[in-house]
């Protein structure tokens, strides 16, 4: 009889596993923080990030579905090109809406869906876009605080909480020397001064200190623009010059003046008439901008500026830095946003505007593919997303809030309630937001796998409707159909579903396994959401059996 080895006997105790539960494999990860990035390769891309991402705005600790609009106004006659906002210091303030009509309405307070509001000034305009409004809140030397308002071929208004006055060319007390102020396009203050472009001109018109009226005096800056164009916008820009071209340490007040044509000039010094006292400081060629003047924005202490490059920052301007290469804040999405600006720089409205409430930075677009778009930075963590289905021709803050108008009459409160297009006490349609992530190699990249399981895990005030699937390599399509949704407030003992929901007073957290199916070498998640403003999108789980290379 022949005797077996130790070690042999001892392999023969162990438990057998299938090759089936040895071939699974579970992987975990965060939702996409970082935003949409255009620029990574197909192949193993930073599962932080997305490559399509609408109206799931990336946070800190999660990606969170944005809030609703409701109506604010309506029945204003035209598309509503400006929303204006005068700010007292002493006072209510107020907002006005600006139609294409020519009619100007207080759109301070909201009104009913029924109501047609009775405008507080008409402004004809046949050689420009009536209601294309320009303004700035301004103090005089006096301690008198107006609104000053312009738009090229309707003229030069002031407001002062009771009062549209208009400003006209002459030499009479309140009028402008000089220059015609109806053919002011944009307007600033800087050191104390009014500053203003003119429409298809090449120099800018400054007022004296602490004055709307008076003696308008000419500064010439077409020398100074090597690829031609007209000067369409100025900023006043204030940062920390520190040590460097900002001439000495502290803050640092320049001005910025852009051509249409992409040249970006840079002044700096308090007295514009004494040339030793205003010199430009920095040149730079970003590529032509957009039609208006709504296209570059100051944020922080920063100014952002769209053009068919994508969008620059002044600050990595300064530093040498480009649109797709080293480019801090916006190097993921330039290459996408540039071809979408490139191919719409004539159409009505590109517009940067910094909505502090929302802690978003809004590049809003124009019909783009047939849709109602607008890219969102956010700031705080520094990450891109898109926001689809918000009716937005143009955007302001007032009163701590964010609003937009149409082009069908309607001023619309954003980023507030649970639906799209509320009504009165009428809810309009479910919030939706969509992703597709990053695809990653879910283990060894050279190995097919079949998919087996998904789950996704959310925050939020009730349960929300999801559809996923993963998607092989490069599908990057969502999944089709509506999720289902039964909506806000079902979470209640007894109703609520059991191991779904979880009754806390800082939100609920949902997550459920669901089957996947599918091949792939690599996978993304593909998902749609409908779901409660505010929710979370936390992370994601799948499990795979892996294969062979062939």
């Amino acid at each position: 009889m022949s005797l077996v080895p130790i070690a042999s006997r001892r392999a023969t105790t162990q438990p057998r596993r299938s090759a089936a539960s040895q071939n699974h494999q579970a992987y975990a990860f965060s939702a996409p923080i970082k935003g949409i990035d255009v620029t990574q390769p197909m192949p193993g891309g930073d599962p932080f990030t997305a490559i399509r991402m609408d109206n799931l705005i990336p946070r800190v600790l999660g990606c969170q579905l944005r809030r609703g609009y409701s109506r604010w106004l309506s029945h204003l006659g035209g598309e509503v090109r400006s929303l204006l906002q005068f700010h007292p210091a002493n006072g209510a303030p107020k907002m006005f809406a600006a139609a294409s009509t020519g009619d100007i309405f207080d759109a301070t307070l909201a009104q009913p869906s029924t109501a047609t509001p009775v405008p507080v000034v008409n402004v004809p305009n046949t050689t420009g876009r009536a209601g294309d409004w320009a303004t700035v809140n301004f103090t005089t030397s006096a301690g008198v605080h107006v609104m000053v308002a312009v738009n090229a071929g309707g003229g030069m208004y002031v407001y002062d909480g009771a009062t549209w006055d208009e400003v006209a060319e002459g030499t009479a007390v309140g009028e402008i020397e000089g220059v015609d102020p109806a053919t002011f396009e944009f307007v600033i203050v800087y050191k104390n001064r009014l500053w203003f472009t003119v429409k298809d001109s090449t120099s800018c018109w400054y007022l004296p200190v602490g004055q709307y009226a008076g003696k308008a005096t000419e500064f010439p800056f077409g020398a100074m623009l090597p690829n031609g164009g007209a000067v369409v916008g100025l900023v006043n820009w204030s940062f920390d010059g520190g040590g460097g071209s900002g001439g000495g340490a502290g803050m640092t007040n320049q001005l910025v003046v852009i051509a249409d044509q992409g040249d970006i000039l840079v002044y700096q010094g308090n007295d514009p008439d004494t040339a030793a006292e205003f010199q430009v400081v920095g040149r730079w060629y970003v590529g032509r901008v957009p039609a208006g003047n709504r296209f570059f924005s100051q944020y922080s202490t920063d100014v952002a500026i769209l053009s068919e490059r994508g969008i620059a920052f002044m600050s990595e301007l300064m530093r040498g830095q480009g649109f797709f290469k080293n480019a801090e804040n916006a190097q993921d999405i330039n290459s996408e946003l540039a071809k979408q600006v490139s191919s719409t720089l004539d159409q009505y409205y590109w517009e940067i505007r910094f909505l502090p409430h929302e802690q978003l930075l809004i590049i809003n677009m124009p019909l783009y593919l047939g849709q109602e778009r607008q890219w969102a930075f956010e700031v705080n963590n520094r990450a891109f997303c898109g926001l689809l289905g918000i009716p937005m021709y143009c955007v302001e803050t007032f009163d701590g809030r964010s609003f937009c108008g149409d082009t069908l009459g309607n001023v619309w409160w954003v980023f507030e309630g649970n639906s799209d297009g509320k009504v009165d006490d009428i809810d309009g349609t479910d919030l939706m937001g969509t992703v597709v992530t990053a695809f990653s190699p879910l283990g060894e990249a050279i190995r097919t796998k079949r998919f087996l399981m998904l789950r996704a895990s959310f925050i939020s005030t009730s349960a929300p409707g999801v559809l996923a699937v993963l998607n092989s390599e490069w599908d990057l399509t969502y999944p089709s159909g509506a999720p289902p949704f039964i909506g806000a407030g079902e979470n209640q003992w007894d109703v609520g579903q059991w191991n779904l929901a979880i009754w806390s007073s800082s939100g609920s957290s949902y997550e459920w396994w669901q089957g996947a199916q599918g091949f792939g070498r690599y996978g993304a998640l593909a998902m749609q959401i409908r779901a409660a403003a505010d929710t979370i999108f936390i992370g994601w789980q799948v499990v795979v059996e892996q294969g062979g290379i062939l």
